[in-house]
């Protein structure tokens, strides 16, 4: 499978709106901490994850937000940080 970057801006930008036209101008999380699989074992579906580790949401979003205030450069693992807080939102909005 091959995304371009321009598809997973332009997939974000129509669900971003989605929420918007939902009426949401923010979400509250109620969850902070969540289960993570190793990256090592994550995409392998013939073998049974017996190592998970914890993540922290409250982390990950103060990662994204030294990013946006230019306290820290991007770089492309901020993608996970974003990726968690984004399931975490879309689990929480269920429409």
């Amino acid at each position: 499978m091959q995304v371009t970057v321009s598809e997973l801006r332009a997939v974000s930008e129509q669900l971003f709106l989605h929420l918007e036209r939902k009426g949401y101008s923010s979400v509250e999380l109620s969850a902070d901490y969540y289960w993570n699989i190793p990256k090592e074992l994550r995409y392998n579906p013939y073998e049974e994850p017996k190592e998970l580790d914890l993540g922290q949401l409250t982390d990950d979003w103060a990662n994204l937000c030294n990013v946006l205030e230019g306290k820290t450069d991007p770089l492309g693992y901020a993608l996970v940080w974003l990726s968690t807080v984004l399931r975490a939102v879309g689990e929480t909005v269920i429409e």
